[in-house]
């Protein structure tokens, strides 16, 4: 018996959809809540970063990473589970902050990083208000 009540939450940990996913299985995603919770996982870590001055080697690879896989699941998005022309044109606006961040990162441009991460919390907000 004990034995199952350790196992049990192995189970349950094993059964839950891992949310960290590579660049190369997001076209695979198949649900629209798997693209989002991919995102999310994604940006909200990025976006506790808004407002610094400066930022950390770590941070660069971590901006451009994120935008990287951002870029892909806005295409997700549009190409899988479009909303209409209004939810299309927000994950396109995501997807070029995305690119921005990316350009930021290559530039290690702390203002630039700031303010684009600032502008796709926005978007976000602004998408989950109208479609969520």
């Amino acid at each position: 018996m004990r034995a199952y009540v350790f196992a049990l939450p192995l189970l349950l940990v094993g059964c839950v959809p891992h949310r960290d996913v590579p660049l190369a299985e997001i076209p695979k995603l198949t649900t629209l809540g798997d693209v989002m919770f991919v995102q999310a996982n994604l940006a909200d870590p990025q976006f506790k970063k808004i407002g610094k001055d400066s930022y950390g080697d770590a941070d660069w690879p971590a901006f451009k990473d994120a935008g990287e896989r951002l870029v892909a699941t806005t295409q997700k998005v549009k190409d899988s589970f479009s909303k209409g022309p209004e939810f299309d044109a927000l994950a396109t606006q995501l997807q070029d902050k995305a690119k921005t961040l990316m350009a930021a990162s290559d530039a290690k441009d702390a203002k630039l990083a700031s303010a684009t991460l600032a502008d796709m919390k926005t978007t976000c907000k602004t998408c989950h208000k109208k479609f969520r």
